[in-house]
């Protein structure tokens, strides 16, 4: 296994590997419905019926039991990557206009089939973008779903560089998929966006399609009125404090280790004041990842901040996940998706050599590429690249053309 595992080394000569998959399977499952943050060997144990003691014999500890997961990961994206080039095999899927099916169709199937390893997979990422040297190898997982889009386009460096381009925009995308599937507005503003990203030319751009685009980003922000709701500030006084000592944990540590025990030895209170001010665990969630919002949305409004802030790129993310189990979280996902490139969306026009407005789905689907560039650059600990390269790296020479 991948991840330098604590076990020792003869551990699965021991055993069967049909039953060690089995429990990293119940891992997996665990990791999915919980994060990463609530698998433990206890609530594994449970899912898979075992033991803890199993578990530990079998695999070995946590941090084992994570890096047999990222294992698990990378085998099941090899095995999409064998079964999606079998499917378009001796197709032209650019000359066909396939292509758009195709990236949405991943994403549907991340949202359905492939839900827990599409979850998981995030929930890896954001643990790498906080340790890049716990999980080295989740470069191999990123480069197998790469891979899988190599595979589909021409092997020309034009199909290398359109397929880092899909498999960035799928790695962010991804989670708002599944946690808005049932979003009809988003999945249309997801459509328009994808049309962008393989729109071909540098010309003027899609003015029809911008309005198009900009009406369904209009239409959004009903769902996500919630997290647009200036007056939603933290009180004053104790609890606003306690408040921003939750968005300082969620922005150093994530979400998943808030507790009210946490919070009070940040804060410096009494769990008992947290209790008071925040009675539940999702009372805090919601205070926390409110208090980052408002105070991310600030930076942007005062400083003109853009993409290189790993605290946005990972409060999005989190933000999608939290919403997978509280509803209470889906508007902040809502709004952080429709507004993708609306701080940004001028700096980007001018890169790509199109006029400002005039093609608002296809700097949309550069700045979600990017976002999903900068998470993998976290994730593996790779260089931040400014704007003006990202855009030489994603686009045909550096031209601003996708396609």
């Amino acid at each position: 296994m991948h991840g330098g595992m604590t076990s020792p080394g003869d551990r699965k000569t021991r055993s069967n590997p049909r039953d060690i998959t089995s429990l990293v399977d119940a891992a997996r499952s665990v990791a999915a419905a919980r994060g990463i943050s609530g698998m433990s060997l206890r609530t594994v144990a449970e899912e898979a019926e075992t033991s803890v003691g199993s578990i530990s014999y079998r695999i070995g500890d946590r941090a084992a039991l994570i890096a047999a997961v990222l294992d698990r990961e990378i085998e099941l994206m090899a095995r999409a990557r064998r079964e999606w080039g079998a499917r378009v095999a001796g197709h032209d899927v650019l000359g066909s206009g396939l292509l758009a099916d195709l990236v949405c169709e991943w994403l549907d199937e991340g949202a359905h089939g492939r839900r827990t390893s599409a979850i998981v997979t995030c929930e890896l990422a954001l643990l790498a973008a906080r340790e890049p040297s716990a999980l080295p190898a989740i470069a191999l997982l990123f480069e197998e779903a790469e891979g899988l889009w190599r595979d589909i386009l021409p092997s020309t460096p034009e199909g290398e560089r359109v397929a880092r381009f899909i498999a960035c925009y799928c790695l962010d995308e991804q989670v708002f998929s599944i946690v808005l599937s049932d979003e009809t507005d988003y999945r249309l503003l997801r459509h328009s966006t994808v049309r962008g990203m393989l729109r071909g030319g540098q010309g003027s751009g899609d003015p029809a399609g911008s309005r198009w685009h900009m009406a369904l980003v209009e239409r959004l922000a009903v769902p996500a009125a919630a997290a647009l709701d200036e007056s939603a500030l933290p009180q004053q006084g104790t609890k606003s404090t306690i408040a921003e000592h939750i968005a300082d944990l969620i922005v150093g540590q994530g979400v998943g280790v808030l507790s009210h025990r946490a919070v009070a030895q940040v804060a410096g209170v009494a769990t008992s004041s947290v209790a008071h001010h925040f009675p539940t665990h999702r009372d805090i969630l919601f205070a926390g990842v409110e208090a980052v919002y408002l105070r991310l949305r600030g930076q942007i409004r005062d400083t003109g901040a853009r993409l290189g802030s790993g605290d946005i790129i990972r409060l999005t993310h989190e933000c999608a996940l939290a919403a997978l189990t509280d509803p209470g979280f889906r508007p902040f996902a809502i709004d952080m998706r429709r507004r993708r490139a609306e701080n940004v969306h001028a700096q980007y026009a001018e890169w790509l050599g199109v006029p400002v407005d005039s093609d608002r789905a296809r700097v949309q689907a550069l700045v979600v590429a990017s976002i999903g560039n900068g998470l993998r650059s976290l994730a593996t600990g790779a260089d931040w690249l400014p704007g003006p390269d990202m855009v030489r790296l994603l686009t045909k020479g550096g031209t601003g053309v996708l396609i």
